[in-house]
């Protein structure tokens, strides 16, 4: 059953002005204090009875018409909330109020769209061919949120049978893009500590320099990455460096950071067998203790569901035509969210919202921003989405 006298783009400015005031009041992980109670109190002005998970994680149930309720299944929307460590440089009038927070990941726009995604649901709630479960979760940009979510049991008080989530990227033009299969990397976090010997410049012979020896761990990686041979993609890289205590003193001890990216399991796992047999050998030539710590058990990538991906192709076709694309070019974004597909089959959207005549800035970037455009869309899809169910075969 398809709803199609749904005027979507009338929400276009109710999304719009949600998007615009999370914006502008950007909060990191695990500090969603303003962000859940706003979202809390939306969802509770719609007639929504809400859960807290934590304190910052909020849920709401939309239940199918009380007729067929308990015969349907129960898909899961999750709407990330949290902001980066990032200083906004957009000149705008809603821009960050924050200095150093900034939603540069676009989970202003999701957090809007769920809310109104969820004022839809009620709204047509007869045609609802199954019950929807709102996940509205903290910490996704530390990790910490997903587990944080799945330990109150957002996936069990209701069972949820299948798992939605859906991001904003800004690299194409207006559309809807799916994978079937893989659709993120498997990232695994990355920590080395050198530990040298300190000593005044003066008498550097007496000296274990972790700096110099840090050089030649980050060429290393260089080579590794220049070197190693996939037909998909990879990164080993690093975020931060930090070491020494004085200009005039060698270096006793440099910590770097960073992270390990494969779209294939079997490309991390040799990848990081590689660069821990580097590492054996700076350690003997620069008489350096070197403890490296990599993830085993990296995030796993995200997987698809087919008959889901079926489903998001025939709610995308109907809004966007030709431009819902399924997709084969894979990408080194990871979401711990893929602890979710653990629990149930799941699907994940990509909204491109690429801005017309405008330099793209990446995600995380401080002048990242996407097309508001397509918000009304990507809710039209999410909910054409969920009366696509109707007509799946069990």
């Amino acid at each position: 059953m398809v709803v199609n006298t749904i005027f979507y783009d009338s929400y276009q400015q109710e999304i719009v002005e949600l998007r615009r005031h999370f914006h502008t009041f950007p909060e990191l992980s695990m500090e969603e204090k303003a962000t859940a109670d706003y979202v809390e109190k939306y969802l509770q002005k719609l007639g929504l009875q809400t859960s807290r998970v934590g304190e910052y994680g909020v849920t709401a149930m939309v239940w199918a018409p009380e007729n067929i309720q308990s015969l349907c299944k129960t898909v899961a929307i999750r709407a990330e909330m949290d902001a980066i460590a990032v200083n906004e440089e957009n000149n705008l009038p809603w821009k960050s109020q924050k200095d150093g927070v900034m939603h540069a990941c676009g989970h202003d726009a999701i957090v809007a769209s769920g809310l109104v995604l969820a004022k839809l649901c009620l709204k047509y709630r007869e045609h609802l061919p199954v019950n929807v479960k709102f996940i509205f979760q903290p910490a996704e940009e530390n990790g910490k949120g997903t587990q944080l979510m799945l330990d109150g049991g957002v996936m069990e008080q209701p069972k949820v049978d299948y798992f939605t989530m859906f991001h904003y990227v800004n690299d194409a033009p207006s559309g809807v893009e799916l994978h079937r299969g893989a659709s993120s990397a498997a990232i695994g976090s990355v920590k080395i500590k050198i530990k040298g010997q300190a000593s005044h410049w003066c008498s550097y012979q007496e000296g274990a320099d972790t700096i110099a020896g840090a050089g030649e761990v980050i060429r290393a990686i260089t080579k590794l990455n220049q070197s190693y041979q996939s037909s998909s993609p990879f990164i080993l890289g690093i975020g931060t460096i930090s070491g020494g205590t004085a200009k005039n003193v060698v270096a006793g001890e440099t910590v770097l950071e960073g992270s390990l990216r494969a779209c294939r399991m079997k490309d991390y796992d040799c990848l990081r067998k590689l660069f821990l047999k580097d590492i054996e050998k700076i350690q003997e030539e620069f008489n350096l203790t070197i403890e490296v710590e990599i993830d085993q058990q990296p995030v796993p990538p995200i997987i698809n569901d087919d008959e889901l991906v079926d489903l998001g192709l025939a709610a995308g076709v109907k809004v966007w035509g030709e431009h819902c694309r399924l997709v084969t070019t894979e990408y080194l974004s990871g979401d711990s969210a893929a602890y979710y597909f653990d629990y149930a089959k799941g699907i994940f959207f990509i909204f491109t919202a690429k801005k017309s005549g405008e330099k793209a800035y990446p995600l995380h970037n401080g002048k990242f921003d996407i097309d508001e455009t397509v918000l009304w869309k990507s809710v039209s899809v999410l909910h054409q989405f969920l009366l696509e169910f109707s007509d799946k075969k069990e």
